[in-house]
């Protein structure tokens, strides 16, 4: 299977969980890679991020370069060698 090397770029919240790293190569070329091979290594990191049911959490924003992965195929998009992979939050209130 290919290597893919990504930049990735999370919110301190999340950071924290992933030791702040700031590129990853892994094997496969889906998000669903990326976050197993995540899971891996750290441990819990889908847990954070999606639900039970596979839906990415509603506070969560996950982007393949400037796309929502929720408006593409999900776990399922594509990741080419290079990509940002980054994590956005949510917020509320007035």
């Amino acid at each position: 299977m290919e290597k893919t090397h990504v930049k990735i770029k999370f919110p301190n919240q999340f950071g924290q969980y992933i030791s702040y790293i700031d590129n990853l190569e892994f094997e496969g070329n889906r998000v669903n890679d990326f976050i197993n091979t995540l899971d891996e290594i750290y441990g819990d990191i889908r847990e954070r991020l999606f639900e039970p049911e596979g839906r990415v959490k509603p506070y969560i924003n996950l982007f393949v370069g400037s796309k929502n992965i929720e408006s593409l195929e999900g776990v399922n998009t594509r990741i080419n060698n290079g990509d940002t992979i980054a994590l956005l939050l949510s917020r509320a209130g007035g």
